[in-house]
């Protein structure tokens, strides 16, 4: 199975160098590319595609760094570029803003790909701590998790700078299948909120860690030194960095909670069920906009998606506008005038103290399971509040699910078959 990876790098002083100036080479061929045809399109309504090798000719420090960098950049001028004039015509389904010219110090990065040589792959891991890239030679790097990197095919590789002038490679390649792991559970709904980060059916909730919210005075109190001190000079540089750092620990933190509670849930449950949240509608609410950002959702789930497909697991979104708080699983009574500040409410018609988000949790599962059952037993077509996420095992509840071996549970005093 092809996947990415992610690696710290530490090269030596000439290879900062070397990868310093690829770096500012790969930017400078983008932007000029871009500012090209942007030109002779506003000016003539043409689209011309500039020749790299004429670039080397007028500028020969391109021709010092490595050229499959300066190709690659190229490439991705060009399809940026051509995604907006298709969408700009209506060959598109989908509308593209035009290209953004790359910032120095932002998202910095260039792009080698592995070619086969009369030794082997010109790209490749050599003694478990050193990768062997093209014109750089052998980078020293840190091996997370003691992999074993012999069985391994790496297509290609993309080295960036971080802000806190990090060097980190992002690896695409063929990786041997994981091993399986039994579920301890059958089933699992949650609820995802910012009180709480998430709240199972079971009762059981994971407290938000908050992380940002934690260093925000500290993060305030660097941006007003910041603001103090002269654009660009070497104290303007040293506090924005120091800033960057505050941000890169956030950063970290947060992915690092959402792997382990992804990992976990996806470990322990066959069918895991969620509500698809329009985050996008939320962040209109200015007044809790920063702690949604804070919980990054949309990153959690993506997780559970991706984990999910490596473990043969059934993970399903539930859509946006069930009322899953609203609803009594009980007797099914919906509470229409419940409101936000309500955490827990009594439902009127059978006299059960709800907690809010517990309650939206098992909405959540038991809605999920009845939509997969339907689907099963093949009563009734795709119901339109159930949104499958693409993890290569439910693709359309229209069609029957992707067989790998069947399992049955008994849920509401009915057979349900799922692919385990």
């Amino acid at each position: 199975m092809k996947k990415g990876l992610e690696i710290r790098l530490y090269p030596s002083k000439e290879q900062r160098v070397l990868i310093d100036k690829t770096l500012g080479c790969s930017r400078f061929v983008y932007n000029h590319v871009l500012a090209l045809k942007k030109e002779l399109w506003e000016d003539y309504k043409l689209a011309f595609n500039p020749k790299l090798k004429s670039f080397k000719e007028e500028w020969k420090f391109l021709t010092k760094v490595p050229s499959q960098a300066l190709a690659n950049s190229y490439m991705d001028c060009m399809t940026a570029y051509n995604n907006w004039f298709n969408s700009l015509k209506g060959k598109s389904k989908t509308e593209q803003k035009f290209p953004k010219f790359h910032k120095k110090g932002q998202k910095d990065s260039f792009r080698i790909s592995a070619t086969k040589t009369s030794k082997g792959y010109d790209l490749r891991i050599e003694d478990y701590e050193h990768i062997k890239v093209p014109k750089f030679g052998s980078i020293k790097f840190r091996n997370y998790n003691n992999m074993d990197w012999s069985k391994i095919h790496i297509y290609n590789i993309t080295i960036k700078k971080t802000t806190t002038n990090k060097y980190f490679a992002s690896l695409c390649c063929e990786l041997s299948e994981p091993e399986y792991i039994e579920p301890k559970f059958k089933t699992c709904g949650f609820d995802l909120g910012i009180k709480d980060f998430v709240i199972f059916d079971s009762g059981e909730v994971v407290e938000n860690p908050k992380y940002y919210r934690k260093t925000e005075y500290r993060i305030k109190k660097t941006q007003r030194i910041l603001n103090k001190c002269k654009k660009f000079s070497k104290n303007y540089k040293k506090v924005n960095i120091k800033l960057a750092k505050l941000h890169e620990k956030i950063k970290n933190q947060r992915k690092d909670f959402q792997h382990k509670w992804s990992r976990k849930i996806v470990n322990e449950n066959q069918i895991i069920i969620s509500e698809d949240l329009n985050v996008k509608s939320m962040l209109k609410n200015h007044k809790l906009a920063k702690s949604i950002q804070d919980v990054s959702f949309s990153s959690f789930c993506n997780m559970i998606a991706y984990k999910s497909l490596e473990q043969h697991r059934q993970y399903v979104k539930i859509g946006t506008f069930f009322p899953s708080s609203k609803l009594c699983h009980c007797c099914g009574f919906k509470y229409k005038g419940l409101k936000l500040e309500e955490r827990f409410w009594t439902c009127p018609n059978c006299g059960i103290y709800l907690d809010r988000d517990e309650n939206a949790a098992i909405n959540i599962l038991n809605e999920g399971l009845k939509n997969l059952s339907r689907n099963t037993d093949g009563r009734s077509g795709m119901d339109k509040s159930i949104k499958p996420v693409d993890t290569g095992l439910i693709t359309n509840l229209e069609q029957e699910p992707v067989i790998t071996c069947r399992k049955t549970i008994s849920h509401a005093g009915k057979s349900l078959t799922f692919n385990g």
